[in-house]
Order: C-alpha cells, then sequence, then structure tokens
C-alpha cells in the first residue's frame, strides 16, 4: 500500500511537471528573424547594398509619413466646416431613432406581459380540468398566446460633436502609414545575396 502510494504521488508530480508550459501562456507575440550572412566576399557586398538600399527605403517611409500627417491636418481643415453643419443633423436623428426605440420596448413589453397573463389564466383553466401541468403547456394553444415578436435592438452610440483634432486623428488613420515593406524587402535580398533569414515568434507580454 506505500509502494501505490508513492508511485501514484510521483505520477501526479509528473503530470504537474508536464503541464507548467501549457499554463505558462503568452498573450502577445511578434515575428523576430535571425540573420545569417554569407560567406562569400561577394555576398557580403551584396548585404551591404540591401542595407544601403534598406536605409533609403525607410528614410523615404519618413519623410512620406511626416508629409502625410502634415497633408491630413490640411485636410481636415476644409472637412470640419461641413462636419459641423451635419452634426445637428445627426444628433437629431439619433435622438429620434432612440425614441422610438424606447416607444417599441414599452410596446413589446406591454404585449408580453399580456400574453403571459393570457397564459396563466389558460393553464389555470386547463388545470382545474385535471389535465397535469406539463401537457398543458404543451398545447399548441398555450404556446400560440405568446406573439412571435422579436425585442426591440438599439445599440447606435451617441454622435460625438466634430473637432479639427478629431477629424485630423481619421483622416490620419485613414491615409497614413508607417508600413513600406522596407524590412520585407530587405529580408528577401538579403536571402538572395546567399545570406539565411529565419523567422521565430517572441513574446512580448505576459511572458511566463
Amino acid at each position: 500500500m506505500p509502494n501505490f502510494t508513492l508511485k501514484t504521488a510521483a505520477l501526479k508530480s509528473f503530470l504537474l511537471i508536464l503541464m507548467i508550459p501549457l499554463l505558462s501562456t503568452c498573450s502577445s507575440y511578434k515575428i523576430a528573424y535571425d540573420y545569417t550572412p554569407p560567406k562569400t566576399k561577394q555576398g557580403l557586398v551584396c548585404i551591404q547594398q540591401s542595407q544601403s538600399q534598406l536605409n533609403r527605403c525607410n528614410n523615404s517611409c519618413f519623410y512620406q509619413y511626416q508629409s502625410c500627417l502634415k497633408t491630413s491636418q490640411n485636410q481636415a481643415q476644409k472637412k470640419l466646416p461641413n462636419l459641423l453643419k451635419e452634426y445637428p443633423l445627426q444628433l437629431e436623428s439619433w435622438l429620434n431613432e432612440r425614441e422610438q426605440y424606447r416607444r417599441d420596448l414599452d410596446f413589446y413589453e406591454l404585449r408580453m406581459d399580456l400574453a403571459e397573463a393570457r397564459r396563466e389564466t389558460y393553464l389555470g383553466h386547463c388545470m382545474k380540468q385535471g389535465t397535469k401541468k406539463s401537457k398543458c403547456t404543451s398545447r399548441h394553444a398555450y404556446i400560440s398566446l405568446m406573439p412571435s415578436v422579436s425585442r426591440p435592438y438599439f445599440n447606435k452610440g451617441r454622435p460625438i460633436k466634430p473637432t479639427l483634432l478629431s477629424v485630423t486623428n481619421r483622416t490620419r488613420a485613414q491615409n497614413c502609414s508607417q508600413q513600406c515593406g522596407c524590412q520585407a524587402s530587405f529580408r528577401q535580398s538579403y536571402a538572395s545575396c546567399g545570406g539565411g533569414v529565419k523567422s521565430k515568434k517572441v513574446c512580448i507580454k505576459n511572458c511566463n
């Protein structure tokens, strides 16, 4: 009996050790790359040229992004007057829709309450006749008393009055990007020069 207990404890400990990697979770990853330079002189020269192309691409991307930020602010300044004119109409429309939703909800709840009251009345009469409750509630007459209507739904957020900052940020998010594909082009060029490129997952958040 003691041997069996020891074996059981050992098995539990072994299973616990196996489960630790599963319990240690990482909530966020990024992809990193390992670079192995080519062995030939010609390949190393090729890599230097690829690095120069990467630098030019990054610089061009940076200036394009900065230019886009300025252009977006100018565009936002032109858009803002019309957006401010549209805002009161949008707000009024939203208020009307919300009010209609509240009326529809009140009417829906009233119908459901009346239907439930009729079902209770029917159930009482049915059971007075000696019928079991389960049979009464399964009858078509009982089921049909509940109207087949859907609960009203309204999930529109209240319109927010536009500002120069909010319009500028939205325009920038739509038009400006710092992703120019420079790194992807460099990796492709690096590999064509004879170098090695390997990707790997690297945990960056909640790394246990």
